[in-house]
Parts: C-alpha cells; structure tokens; sequence
C-alpha cells in the first residue's frame, strides 16, 4: 500500500507539472518535468533489474526441536551479475510466536553471502516457516522488485523435556513376598547396598568384604529392574486447567507427560498414553525411537480443549490395563470420584502414580479457602486408598517435584 501511494503521489506531480509547463510555457516548469520523467523512468529501470543474476535459498537445520532450545536457518544469497546489488532484503513468513530476523545486505559483483539467523522457541506447537522472499528496489523507494524461493516449511516444536535422573514409578504390586520375587532379587544385577544377614536370607547374597568389615554376616540387597510397560494418562480437560501462556498448568502437564514418556523409554520399557484431548488420543504400548516420535508429536499439539471427565476417561483406560502395569496420571482434577477408580488398581497388580496440578496456583491470584479445601480431600483420598501421588504448584522445578531424591507422599 505504501508504495502504490508513491506511485500515486509520483503520477499527480508528473500530471500537474505537465499541466502547469503547458500551460504557461516557463522553461523551469519543463525543466522540472523532464527530470521527474527521468528520475521515475530511471528509477523504474533500476529496480525492473535489481534482481537480475541473483539467487538465493534457505534451509532449516533443526526443523524438529524442543521449546527453550533455537531455532536455526542458514541462509544464502549469490549475485552472479556484474553490477553491484547495494540493497537485498531477505525474510521469511511465517506463524512463529516470534519470527525468524530478515536482514538487508548490499552484494558485490559476482559475490556471495551466507549467515545464520536464530531464535530463541517458547511455544510448543506446529508452524509454518513461508518460502524465502528476497526484494530490493530503487535509491529513491519508488518502485521495488522482489522474488520468492523454495517452498514452506514445516517446523514443529516439542514439548520442553526435563531430565529425571532420580526418577522412579512404584513397582506393581504382584506379590512382593512370593518365590517368583526371591528368584529375581537373586537373579539381578542391580546392587543398592548391604544389610545384615537375617534368617532365610540365602548364602550367595552374603557381601564377605562387608562382613569381614563389620565382624557379622552381610547380604547384598538389590533393586528390583522394572520391566512392565507404563501408561501415561494426561488429563486434558478444560475444566481442570488455569493460566495462560507458558505459565499456564497444561503446559506443565505437557513438559511432565513428554518428561516421563522420554524417560521411560530411555530405561526400555514400552509406553503407552492417553490423551483427553478435544479428540481423544490413544496410543498403545509400544518402545523404540520411532514411538519417541510419535508421542512427542502428539505432546506438541494438543491443547487444554477437552470435555470428557476424568473419572470416564479412566473408566475407559483401566479395562486396557494389564497385570504388572504401572499407572501415571497427570491431572489438575480435585472431583474425587476418580479416586475410587484408582483403588481397584492394586488388587489387578496394577501400580498406580498420581502427578497433581496444583490448579489454584496457575491462576495468578492467592488460593481462596475452597481451592485449598478441595486440593487437600483429594490428596487425603489418594493416600486413604494407598495412590502415591505428587503435587506440582507453579513455579516448582518439575525434576524435584516429581523425581527428586526426596519425594513426598501425603
């Protein structure tokens, strides 16, 4: 619009000295006319080949990242004509929150210039990143010539992913004293430390060197290698979730969902998920890179647009699981009838973890009295029926939150 106004205002001055040189005969007038005719049509010319000889292109090196991390570009511009270009602008279209910067360059004859352009992601989601533009035009901003490169670009951007170096689910309750347990303790590799020796406990799981060290018998005691699959259960109800932007508690749900996921799968252990999303997602038990992908992908988009409550949502889930399952729910729910659902869990051999959004603190505001009446009866539920849970407020480090060395239970 800007420059059609130019052009606009450039054709009214042109007309009126036209006008005015014809109509009075003053050389000066004529003078005048001659040299906007000829600044235009120069101009004109100038920019009709701006872009002669030149070739551009772009290319997206990490199309495929996490929020927080940078979004890289190389971009490349080539002038293979034998005039100067004092003035090339490049810059993309795109649905970014924040653009990648274009910049301006002047090109010598028979150059060429690259450079990186950066930015920095802070929301999840998939964008488009337009083909690459290129313009240029004359000294006197007149008229401009401009060219598109390539083709768009697909960038999607995952979820924030938390290292868990402490994490660990609660094992399925199958029976913790029966022979099949002792058989495995016996059979596995992952030494916690030593205890003394009690009666029963059998004689290739004395630690001499400890025992010689403390003058009495000492057993070695073991960590029991989890090997059952785990479904993830990420409650997407709109009713359950507060704040806005980065700071709001689905994104929180995200991060830990994806945090969890990476881990799990990271130990080789399969994963499953629910998403109760506006379109409920439901992926099955599965393990390798190409699940990784495919959860992330799916962590990337989905939104807080859900309306199907927690306790169906979990109706529906449980008749999935299966004996030496372990149960990850991550929700911001305090209606307490999926509580109930939980406690049949146990006496299936299914492992149950609650991760609890602190809905009240995303808001912004003080929790009023019922919010922390609210929060405190679920939590007092989850414990009455023997749910492990954590509680994540705004603000919190998730990895101590919810993995750290210390882990509360109500």
């Amino acid at each position: 619009m800007g420059l059609l106004n130019r052009h606009l205002r450039l054709l009214f001055v042109i007309v009126a000295l036209a006008v005015a040189a014809f109509s009075t005969g003053i050389d000066f007038l004529f003078f005048l006319l001659y040299l906007c005719l000829a600044v235009g049509g120069g101009a004109w010319l100038y920019a009709r080949r701006g872009l002669t000889g030149v070739r551009a292109d772009y290319r997206v090196l990490n199309p495929r990242t996490h929020v927080g991390e940078v979004l890289r570009a190389m971009y490349r511009l080539e002038n293979h004509d034998r005039w100067a270009k004092p003035w090339i602008e490049c810059w993309n279209d795109s649905t970014l929150p924040r653009s990648l910067p274009g910049r301006a360059v002047d090109l010598p004859a028979r150059s060429r210039r690259q450079w990186l352009a950066k930015v920095t992601l802070t929301r999840r989601g998939t964008y488009r990143l337009g083909a690459l533009r290129v313009r240029t035009g004359d000294p006197f901003g007149l008229f401009g010539s401009e060219m598109t490169v390539g083709q768009s670009t697909s960038v999607v951007v995952f979820p924030k992913v938390v290292p868990l170096p402490h994490w660990r689910l609660p094992p399925a309750p199958i029976d913790g004293a029966t022979p099949m347990r002792r058989r495995f303790e016996a059979a596995s590799t992952l030494v916690s430390g030593v205890r003394p020796y009690v009666h029963g406990d059998a004689i290739n799981r004395v630690h001499w060197r400890s025992s010689a060290r403390h003058g009495e018998l000492h057993v070695k005691e073991f960590d029991l290698e989890q090997t059952a699959d785990v479904w993830i259960v990420l409650d997407l109800d709109r009713a359950t979730h507060a704040g806005i932007g980065t700071d709001a508690s689905v994104e929180a749900g995200v991060t830990i969902a994806a945090s969890v996921a990476l881990r799990t799968l990271g130990d080789n252990r399969s994963v499953a998920m629910t998403a109760s999303a506006r379109r409920m997602q439901v992926h099955q038990p599965d393990r390798g890179p190409r699940v990784e992908q495919k959860l992330l992908h799916l962590l990337a988009n989905v939104q807080a647009d859900g309306a199907t409550p927690l306790a169906e949502v979990m109706n529906g889930t449980m008749t999935q699981l299966r004996r030496g399952m372990t149960l990850c729910l991550v929700t911001g729910s305090t209606d307490r009838s999926w509580v109930r659902a939980l406690s049949a869990l146990r006496r299936r051999g299914v492992a149950a973890l609650v991760i609890l959004l602190d809905r009240a603190s995303y808001i912004g505001v003080e929790p009023d009295d019922r919010s922390r009446a609210e929060l405190a009866a679920v939590r007092h539920a989850l414990a009455e029926y023997g749910v492990e849970h954590r509680l994540v407020q705004r603000g919190d480090d998730i990895a101590d939150a919810i993995g750290g060395r210390s882990r509360a239970r109500a």
